[in-house]
């Protein structure tokens, strides 16, 4: 390849090549900058991937992942070589030296960091930082900082405030005095610069982590975001003026040079607030609903936040403002910010972001610590820093009622490090090229990243760390009581069967009802979930999120004024994580009976899209504390608008016996209250005699108590029949009567053992138990009832 020579005052200068000529010309490739280029991209995502795959049982997150992935092709991977062929050497006995570490560092330092392609490395480093910060706030409503009010505020301020006096005060112990420099640690501005980074908390570190140990729909998940939020927005704004105080001072301003210099800081406020927000908003009133961005917008976006970044480098600002602000306002969600999500995140946050970790790596060399008692002590000073931030976030979340584990849990959470810390530390190092104060800051955040986490991981479980009291049962619920049941949909299918099913739910007039609807919606383009509730206390509604399901649910409360109350909400979260929605719901509302929806496979449907929703249902199962009611809808169906004026509803029980179906009974019992219900229970009864014990007298209890209370009721009938095997059952479901809206069973029956004979290899549906798996097989897809698979909570 030819050689470009550039004359110049100081003679010809030779550019490095970017292209290899070949290995057939005897060439090395990776003496070239375009493929050691591509070679670093290899070597720290296939790392940081193998290390996570490692890692992952663990609870560890995956920044821990590309932060030892950084480590080890730094410097230290010549270090562990040269241990390990020096034990090699003399295990074996082998004649001659054993190679040294300087030999084989520079011999790999010059192959993987060579002079030639770290300023590549460095360049793609820091705009794959730019991109997925900017792809990070795209996906962040920073309206969400108000949703704890001052309780996030006083526990954001305290996460700074406290460790920044501690630390301040723990200086002395290093005898750093201004203008002095220490071996090891460097000037005072070191501790300042590790003081900053321990006290701030950065967002989209916490998000991320959080999102990976499916917290962040939480009530302690969400109270971090917002917290982290005003953190880390309070600490950037701090960080801007101190620098730019500092600038004036160090260069001898005057005002009016001083102001010219926050020209910069004018002019990207203009661009923001009056050329991309009025031009994000314009994109997304052209795009109708449903369909998707013009590619052209989405790479003019792209475009102009690399624009962005280089203009806060031109005005002295920090090159990631820009992008970080300009993402801020940018609608998140569907459709813009789904959008650049989809289209336009791979690349920087999977390709170029690791980099970030490889050329913070390359500065880590176990070697230059000269001065243990030094790194020892400095790497005390950040801990002491993490644990005064976990001991200031503690107070102020006890004093609002937040019990201690999960305050502590909570200082946990803020101490999640990761992306923002190592910028910072990078930040100092290029300019002062002090390797052991920064080896031991990487160390130590890597370190309380995974203390954090692991504890996190192991001792907050948001669903069975608080106590339920009571039985949530419909069995156990007073006739007169107040029946609470949650609603949960994930798409409008199913609104007209609940609907009818809340209507006959709704018993006699003098059982009050409140309806918790619950609209389940996949978090898209969007980095953080939430839970939106559409009444405040005191009954008012907030339309301006609510869609057309809650306001059918709506109309029907205001038929029934007095009688049902209605709560509409909705999720905003991963499908991993809705079922934490549900039970947290569940446990604040008191909730006895939680209906889940069973998604039904459609014909072109999304396969992994369907295994997601499906996979809410066992999750609910096992941890929601309350009974729980799969509703199973087969495909002819409407979209009710309101009950009918002349209700009729027809439903049929099955029961053999067992916990779950004397829940199926009890909640019929209460259907059966309806003056429009017409109910007929059908009791399968073994032809042999079973042996009595306590689980069948409860079964005679509830049966009798059930025919004594219905006996003068001409709405109700009951039914006995014998069965001796599986077979027989199964032709009594298979030929019953098909004129019912509802069939209600039990998940498990008393007897399961000869249902389930022979029933488990075919078995489609487990979660449905062996009869509601039989009554949603497509042998009734052509049926018109509904099905309702009862779980008692124990």
């Amino acid at each position: 390849m030819a050689n470009i020579y550039i004359s110049g005052d100081n003679g010809c200068k030779q550019p490095p090549d970017v292209f290899s000529n070949g290995v057939f010309y005897q060439d090395n490739p990776v003496g070239h900058v375009f493929p050691l280029f591509l070679l670093q991209i290899v070597l720290i995502v296939f790392t940081s991937h193998a290390i996570h795959l490692v890692l992952r049982p663990l609870k560890q997150p995956r920044v821990v992942s590309y932060m030892i992935g950084g480590i080890l092709l730094g410097p230290t991977f010549p270090y562990l070589l040269t241990r390990a062929f020096t034990l090699f050497h003399y295990t074996f006995a082998f004649g001659g030296a054993a190679p040294k570490y300087e030999d084989i560092k520079a011999g790999y330092l010059d192959v993987v960091f060579r002079d030639e392609g770290v300023s590549l490395l460095r360049t793609a480093a820091y705009l794959g930082l730019d991109l997925h910060f900017f792809m990070i706030c795209v996906k962040t409503n920073p309206r969400q900082m108000l949703q704890f009010g001052k309780k996030a505020f006083v526990i954001a301020v305290s996460a700074v405030v406290v460790p920044l006096f501690i630390l301040s005060q723990m200086k002395s112990l290093f005898k750093v005095q201004r203008g002095v420099v220490i071996e090891g640690i460097g000037s005072r501005l070191a501790l300042d610069y590790v003081s900053m980074a321990v006290s701030m908390t950065t967002f989209p570190v916490v998000a991320d982590i959080l999102s990976e140990l499916r917290l962040l729909n939480t009530e302690l998940g969400r109270l971090t975001i917002a917290a982290s939020m005003i953190n880390d927005i309070g600490t950037s704004a701090c960080l801007i003026i101190r620098t730019f105080v500092r600038r004036c001072l160090r260069m001898q301003l005057s005002f009016l040079e001083a102001a010219q210099k926050m020209t910069g800081y004018v002019i990207l406020i203009v661009l923001l607030v009056f050329v991309f927000d009025p031009w994000a908003r314009w994109i997304v009133s052209r795009t109708p609903k449903g369909g998707r961005v013009w590619e052209g917008h989405i790479l003019m976006i792209m475009l102009a936040a690399c624009a962005m970044g280089a203009f806060s480098d031109a005005f002295l600002l920090s090159h990631w403002e820009g992008p970080v602000y300009m993402g801020l306002l940018m609608p998140d969600g569907p459709p813009l910010g789904t959008a650049l999500v989809d289209r336009a995140n791979f690349v920087p946050t999977e390709l170029l972001l690791p980099l970030i970790f490889l050329n913070a790596g390359r500065w880590i060399d176990f070697t230059m610590i000269n001065h243990p008692t030094v790194f020892v002590g400095l790497v005390l000073y950040m801990f002491a820093g993490y644990a005064a931030k976990v001991l200031a976030v503690m107070v102020p979340a006890i004093y609002w009622n937040i019990s201690v584990r999960n305050a502590a849990m909570l200082g946990l959470m803020l101490n999640f490090n990761g992306l923002g810390q190592i910028a910072s530390y990078m930040t100092y190092a290029d300019q002062h090229s002090v390797k052991a104060a920064y080896v031991a800051a990487i160390l130590s955040c890597m370190t309380m990243t995974v203390i954090s986490s692991t504890l996190v991981a192991i001792f907050y479980d948001p669903l069975n760390a608080r106590h339920v009291m009571g039985c949530r049962t419909l069995q156990h619920l007073e006739p007169q009581a107040e029946f609470r049941l949650v609603a949960s949909l994930l798409d409008e299918e199913p609104v007209a069967l609940l609907l009818d099913l809340v209507e006959a739910s709704r018993g006699n007039e003098q059982s009050p009802m409140c309806v918790y609807v619950l609209h389940l919606t996949e978090i898209m383009g969007r980095a953080t979930s939430s839970l939106i509730a559409h009444k405040n206390k005191k009954g008012s509604i907030d339309t301006r999120q609510m869609d057309r399901l809650h306001r059918v649910f709506i109309n029907y409360e205001q038929l029934r004024e007095g009688m049902v109350v209605v709560q509409p909400f909705t999720a905003i979260s991963p499908y991993k994580t809705m079922h934490h929605d549900i039970c947290s719901l569940v446990i604040e509302k008191n909730v006895h009976l939680v209906i889940v929806p069973f998604p039904r496979k459609e014909p072109g449907a999304n396969v992994e899209v369907h295994q997601a929703a499906r996979s809410i249902i066992p999750n609910v199962l096992s941890q929601a504390p309350c009974s729980v009611g799969i509703l199973v809808h087969h495909p002819i169906t409407g979209f009710g608008q309101t009950v009918p004026l002349q209700y009729r509803y027809h439903i049929k029980i099955l029961f053999w016996g067992g916990a779950d179906d004397r829940e199926a009974l009890s909640f019929g019992a209460r259907m059966a209250r309806h003056v429009a219900v017409t109910a007929v229970v059908l009791r399968f009864l073994p032809a042999v005699d079973l042996e009595m014990d306590e689980d069948l007298l409860q079964d005679e209890d509830l049966f009798n108590e059930f025919k004594t209370e219905h006996a003068e009721n001409e709405r109700v009938a009951v039914e006995e029949v014998a069965v001796s095997d599986v077979e027989e059952a199964v032709a009594v479901i298979r030929y019953m009567e098909k004129d019912y809206d509802l069939v209600i069973v039990g998940r498990r029956q008393a007897w399961n053992s000869l249902l389930s004979e022979g029933m488990d290899d075919w078995s489609e549906s487990p979660e449905l138990g062996v009869v509601g798996d039989i009554l949603a097989s497509s042998e009734f897809a052509n049926s018109s009832f509904s099905v309702l698979v009862v779980h008692q909570y124990v």
